[in-house]
């Protein structure tokens, strides 16, 4: 039968596979094995003819109907009377799930009368939410020569005394008629637990129980089994009640199994120690913070301080040094707290580089930034990693209960709020909750939430701001993007963009400024100006993986080649990951995308960055253009940093050029392109694309104020 086995017998199968299941038939047939399968839905029993034929010992046994399976209770009524109890005692056990496998030997009756061993053995492969089997799979065999040296045996007394699991069997009244060596073993000799017992004396156990059983079939539960009579503690055991049916179908006594649950406690306890415990630093981790937050808020009238410490500048350490000296300074850094600290006061590493101190009860403000001091004065000194000597400081919010509050969410995100304030007024110092602070807490939240909103649905709008030659004709437009919320109003990139850095929005953000720029390219070429788009990445996008796959995504979307779009990227993304940074580079040129080094100068290794990055466009900040008219320094930096541009084949951009004079200096000195609000402030995209609408196939002149009379050049 191809239900009998893991394959699909009736449908075609590899030469490989067949190969197997030949090999597999030919170890059953060697074995003197046959494979039979039980199910709950028919209650059939079926026998892999296939097996059965190739023994003719078998084959007299009769075991299959004209379909090819026997009902279970046509089996029953072929095995021996005297067998028949025990074997249908195992079977319900199984069935019920009070033992993993089903294995008996019977006697069964064969064609011509005469009696045969069988051995059968089989494991439920599914079970119902009740824990019945729905259907049973195993093999049978004939071991009679096995057995003619033995008078009889009973299968299930061999199976409840051989199993592991402590066993007894109880009546409706609860008393106990048997029970097997492994539950004495497991209660001990004077625990009176034995038969004539009653199992609620070692074990509390109550009627419900058993009316549970006889209504579902089954009851499990957790107990402690009483190892003597005087101890009110014991084993604790896992405790499985089933009903065993006896032939006319009435219910007549149960099978208790207990399943030992000491060693499980004892992992379980293990692991909840290890669960609140900072394998780092050793000392208690957040869990256990908020567990010993609780316990104190939950003492009368409590009052403590809690001080929420970050340190400041970690990132750049692990950045410099390695995340394993990074981890160095984390224990180091809890060392020193946990000896610094009063004993009374409870230390934990809240995650990451930061820790969290609950003061003892009575504390309040003056205790609270006397622990302060203590903080801020044994991180002051040194750390050596590595012979490395390095520095930190710690940031400290503070809040006080019951001032602040006495709920523990409540007060954990006010403490945050303080020592984000604390990183605003310059770090390394304390600063305590106030109401303002929450306002501003407040704000962030809403703020991000807002910005999911908008980055899911892409919620943005963008502005085109033209990039000319010295004679005002548009050379491209650099894309840059706009946020308006009705509760917050426009935002400024400079608030939105590093918030979605943080909160990991910016991939999403970029690709949907990849796909506005790749449009708007788009769309310039068919009005004829197949001009340049600019769009900027940031840090976090260059280290993306597939960012070249989604930049291409957009350009193929739209039909433009990757030229027409110029990657803009600041020094700040380039500072740390070189080794990531650097070949996504190189594949970002391969492609065929402009790329430009945005706000040079700002940095200290731009002259790095020129030498060894695959550059197309320097862009000067314009911090060197707005002195240019009046600073000969500056005249004379801006000259050296063209030439430097063009003896390395790059083309230089002026940005924020806001006056005449600034443009003809700028262009004096071979500078290739312009930006700035002399030419055009950033516009809607609409609007740009109407500029070039209106030009009608002319090259237009920025400003539009300036432009020269129709047909002039």
């Amino acid at each position: 039968m191809s239900a009998l086995l893991p394959l699909p017998l009736d449908e075609p199968l590899a030469t490989g596979t067949q190969a197997v299941v030949d090999r597999l038939r030919e170890a059953f047939w060697a074995s003197g094995e046959s494979i039979w399968e039980w199910d709950a839905a028919s209650n059939r029993l079926v026998v892999d003819q296939t097996l059965t034929e190739q023994d003719q010992q078998l084959r007299d046994l009769a075991l299959s109907g004209p379909d090819g399976g026997v009902s279970l209770d046509k089996f029953w009524a072929r095995a021996h009377a005297e067998d028949l109890p025990a074997m249908r005692l195992s079977w319900q056990l199984h069935l019920r799930g009070a033992h993993p496998d089903f294995d008996v030997s019977f006697r069964i009756s064969t064609a011509d009368g005469r009696l045969r061993w069988l051995r059968v053995r089989g494991r439920a492969l599914a079970r119902d939410a009740k824990g019945l089997a729905l259907r049973v799979l195993g093999t049978l065999k004939d071991v009679t020569a096995q057995r003619d040296a033995e008078d009889s045996l009973r299968l299930m007394a061999h199976a409840f005394s051989s199993t592991r699991d402590a066993m007894a069997v109880i009546d409706a009244q609860w008393n106990v008629l048997e029970i097997n060596e492994a539950l004495v073993r497991m209660a001990g000799d004077d625990s009176g637990v034995m038969p004539g017992s009653d199992l609620r004396e070692w074990m509390p156990v109550d009627d419900c129980q058993l009316d549970q059983v006889l209504t579902d079939g089954i009851w499990r539960g957790e107990r402690e089994l009483r190892c003597s009579r005087d101890d009110s503690q014991g084993v604790p055991v896992e405790v499985s009640i089933t009903a065993v049916t006896a032939s006319d179908g009435q219910r007549h006594c149960f099978l208790v199994a207990l399943h030992d649950l000491r060693e499980r406690r004892q992992a379980e306890e293990r692991l909840q120690r290890m669960a609140m415990v900072d394998e780092l630093s050793g000392l208690p981790n957040r869990l256990a913070a908020q567990f010993h937050i609780e316990a104190a808020l939950a003492k009368p009238k409590p009052e403590f301080g809690i001080l929420f410490i970050d340190l400041d500048g970690f990132k750049e350490i692990n950045d410099s040094y390695g995340h394993d000296r990074g981890d160095e300074m984390l224990a180091a850094v809890g060392e020193r707290l946990r000896a610094a600290l009063p004993e009374d006061a409870f230390l934990a590493r809240w995650g990451s580089d930061e820790y969290l101190v609950v003061l003892s009860q009575a504390s309040g403000d003056t205790e609270v930034r006397a622990a302060a001091q203590v903080v801020l004065a044994a991180l002051a000194g040194r750390f050596d990693l590595g012979g490395h000597e390095v520095t930190i400081t710690p940031t400290i919010g503070a809040v006080l209960v019951p001032k602040d509050g006495n709920d523990i969410n409540g007060l954990l995100r006010k403490a945050d709020s303080a020592m984000y304030a604390g990183k605003d007024r310059g770090r390394n110092c304390l600063v305590f909750f106030d109401t303002s602070l929450d306002s501003d807490a407040q704000r962030r939240v809403r703020m991000t939430s807002l910005l999911r909103i908008d980055t899911d649905r892409n919620g943005f709008r963008f502005v085109a701001q033209p990039k000319v030659d010295a004679q005002g004709h548009p050379m491209g437009a650099e894309l840059l993007m706009r946020w308006t919320t009705e509760a917050f109003g426009t935002v400024s990139p400079v608030e939105f963009i590093p918030l979605a850095e943080k909160v990991g929005l910016i991939q999403i953000m970029g690709r949907h400024a990849a796909h506005a720029a790749a449009h708007l390219a788009a769309q310039s070429a068919e009005l004829g100006y197949p001009l340049p788009v600019a769009v900027n990445l940031s840090p976090k996008q260059l280290l993306q993986p597939g960012l070249d796959g989604l930049l291409l995504h957009a350009c193929r979307r739209y039909g433009i080649a990757p030229k027409m779009m110029e990657l803009e990227l600041t020094e700040s993304a380039l500072v740390h990951n070189m080794d990531v940074v650097t070949p996504m580079l190189h594949r970002l040129r391969g492609h065929g995308f402009s790329l430009a080094l945005d706000d040079f100068g700002t940095g200290y290794s731009s002259l790095s960055y020129l030498r060894h990055l695959p550059f197309d466009k320097v862009k000067i900040d314009r911090s060197f253009v707005m002195d240019i008219d009046r600073d000969p320094a500056a005249t004379r930096l801006l000259e050296s940093i063209v030439r430097l541009c063009k003896v390395l084949g790059m083309r230089t951009v002026a940005e924020g050029v806001e006056t005449t004079a600034q443009r003809d200096a700028l262009a004096a000195m071979g500078v290739d392109e312009f930006q700035g609000y002399h030419f055009a402030r950033p516009m809607p995209v609409e609007d740009w694309l109407d500029v070039l609408r209106q030009a009608r196939g002319q090259m237009p002149v920025l400003p539009l104020e300036n432009k020269p009379a129709s047909g002039a050049s």
